[in-house]
């Protein structure tokens, strides 16, 4: 986990945008702790027909290709692994950048931004597809430098994953009015865009580009010789657009959580309302007051029950936590002290002891067919115990 302070090298404008996203980062960060400790990617897997002893459930898959199977049997799993290479990567570029390493940091964005970002769209948007061109296709037809020149396909997906982020009847819903799906795509991949990344990932990655929409000036190296002016545009332009992003991507990453592992809507809701509240407290500056009202309602609520990983005592969400929660991405327990960070997906653990589980007909050995997925672990035991 990271910690929500921003160095002293990080010019101050910038620091409740740089400490928002630690905050978004802590919880990607925490959903793959999640997802290690509560085994979420794990499968369980019952037949209607009784198998033969050499019988390979991968191998048979591989031949049947069935997308529907394989992506309750994969999804989970590259996700995860999508998620944490995302991770890697934005948390050093995030890192980079508050110690000032300006042109480290673009590079280490773009990866996440171009690539991870892409994939973790189209496995939301079109999972089955996603599902066949990455298992069973060939990799140029799964290759996002390929794919990113498709502009019709790109905001395609873009235009459907904001449909299916969004919830239109909340008055908190951070994104309804913010990104366009054309205003992404000339963001995060058109080169001929004025206000595009691309030519500053590309100048922070060569000392030389020829592209004609961001060539090297003579007697000039890209970044190599920035004057403070340079320095402070470049500054600028990473903290106004990247948070807005990083924004997108956690929601659709979070969208695919909250799928994949059936969480309840009433939890959705609640962690929704914290992120947005979050964002709209840096993006708006909104004065606290007003918002107070809106976490008294969130916390009050009993889907919602949070105990110390210390000493195990429940929180009592009282004005004190409250405080915290509105003005920091901490907040302390009431009984031992100890300080915990905001950026968590907050659910009961009971919700997460769940076993993924899908029953196949495989009374045709040439042609499976999904019958049902999903139950708890205790009915499955249950259900197990009594065949």
């Amino acid at each position: 986990m990271t910690e929500s302070n921003a160095s002293e090298l990080l010019p101050r404008k910038y620091k409740q945008r740089h400490q928002l996203m630690l905050y978004l980062y802590d919880i990607l960060v925490d959903i793959l702790y999640k997802a290690d400790e509560y085994k979420l990617s794990d499968l369980s897997v019952r037949y209607t027909n009784k198998l033969n002893e050499d019988f390979d459930f991968l191998n048979c898959l591989e031949t049947q290709k069935d997308t529907a199977i394989s992506e309750k049997v994969y999804i989970a799993h590259l996700f995860f692994s999508i998620l944490k290479d995302f991770n890697y990567y934005f948390f050093e570029s995030l890192s980079c950048m508050k110690r000032c390493k300006v042109t480290v940091a673009f590079s280490l964005a773009r990866k996440p931004l171009q690539d991870n970002f892409f994939y973790l769209m189209w496995m939301l948007v079109q999972p089955n597809q996603f599902i066949e061109k990455v298992l069973y296709g060939n990799p140029e037809e799964y290759d996002v430098s390929k794919l990113k020149s498709q502009k019709d396909f790109v905001i395609d997906l873009f235009s459907k994953s904001k449909i299916l982020i969004q919830h239109q009847e909340e008055s908190l819903d951070f994104l309804t009015d913010q990104l366009s799906p054309e205003l992404l795509y000339d963001i995060i991949y058109n080169r001929k865009a004025p206000n595009s990344l691309t030519g500053v990932f590309d100048q922070s990655i060569h000392l030389v580009t020829t592209n004609k929409n961001y060539p090297t000036e003579k007697q000039d190296l890209n970044f190599v010789f920035a004057d403070d002016e340079m320095w402070n545009n470049f500054f600028h332009i990473y903290y106004e657009k990247i948070p807005y992003i990083l924004c997108y991507i956690v929601e659709v990453s979070i969208a695919i959580f909250e799928k994949y592992i059936n969480i309840k809507p009433e939890i959705s809701k609640i962690n929704r309302n914290i992120r947005d509240l979050k964002k709209i407290l840096v993006f708006y500056e909104n004065d606290i007051e007003e918002l107070e009202d809106i976490f008294d309602l969130i916390f009050d609520n009993d889907n919602i029950t949070l105990s110390c990983d210390e000493c195990g005592k429940k929180y009592d969400f009282n004005s004190n936590f409250l405080n915290e929660v509105l003005n920091d991405y901490f907040f302390t327990c009431q009984n031992c002290e100890s300080v915990e960070r905001l950026g968590q997906y907050f659910i009961d653990n009971d919700s997460l002891l769940k076993q993924r589980y899908i029953k196949i007909d495989n009374s045709n050995n040439q042609n499976w067919k999904l019958i049902s997925s999903n139950i708890s672990r205790k009915e499955h035991n249950e259900k197990r115990n009594n065949n």
